[in-house]
């Protein structure tokens, strides 16, 4: 079963301050979310909202810099990608290519594992994570969640919410139905609606197969290393 990073002992730098009890964050901005603009569009879109969560001046929700960041993921994607759209692989590469810290690929055996560790990273480094939805069709942005504890403090927690971004909205899809507005908050039970074992038609990815893959952000002193092709 996958773990959590090992907690680190709580520093000033982590906003807001490590306290016991339920705890609950969200670094999401207004105005941040940008929904993709073609239907292929969503690692770009994802990227593009990520990076106004990240940024501290005025959202950039530009067809111009999503082009620009479409072009990047497919460029720095593996070659099993098939037509259009990016990998997660790409994604996490766009996003340190850009300088936004080290994002690495990795994938959990269960739903549960996966949100634990996705909050975990959330709260160590402030900076939002990648899920890979619709069995890794789609890309959600998680900007938020409530546990059990703080994750700053101890392993031993539970993710009760989290907070989504899905770059679809406001499309309706034909399988998946409506999508919800930014920042909502999904219970972990609804989870499972659109947050499925990663697996796309007519290519194999080996170590993402079959798992719950997230794009994570991790410190520079991290040994975790992205899994699935390089």
């Amino acid at each position: 079963t996958a773990r959590p990073s090992p907690t680190p002992a709580p520093t000033p730098r982590l906003r807001p301050r490590p306290k016991p009890g339920p705890f609950r964050m969200d670094v999401y901005r207004r105005n941040a979310f940008t929904s993709q603009y073609t239907a292929w569009y969503c690692v770009p879109a994802a990227m593009q909202t990520m990076i106004n969560i990240m940024e501290s001046g005025r959202p950039d929700r530009t067809r111009a810099t999503q082009d620009r960041l479409y072009r990047l993921a497919r460029r720095l994607s593996s070659d099993r990608l098939d037509g259009k759209g990016a990998e997660p692989i790409g994604w996490a590469r766009g996003l340190e290519r850009l300088g936004y810290g080290r994002f690495i690929v990795r994938a959990y055996r269960t739903r549960s594992d996966a949100m634990k560790v996705a909050a975990k990273q959330l709260r160590i480094t402030g900076r939002p994570v990648g899920i890979l939805a619709w069995r890794g069709a789609h890309s959600w942005v998680m900007s938020g969640f409530h546990a059990t504890a703080d994750p700053a403090l101890t392993d031993r927690y539970r993710v009760t919410e989290v907070a989504i971004e899905d770059v679809w909205y406001p499309r309706v899809s034909s399988i998946w139905g409506r999508s919800d507005p930014p920042d909502t908050w999904v219970p972990f039970e609804r989870l499972p609606r659109d947050l499925l074992a990663y697996r796309r038609p007519g290519t194999r990815y080996p170590g993402l197969d079959g798992r719950y893959v997230l794009v994570l952000p991790v410190t520079d002193d991290d040994p975790r290393r992205s899994v699935g092709p390089r």
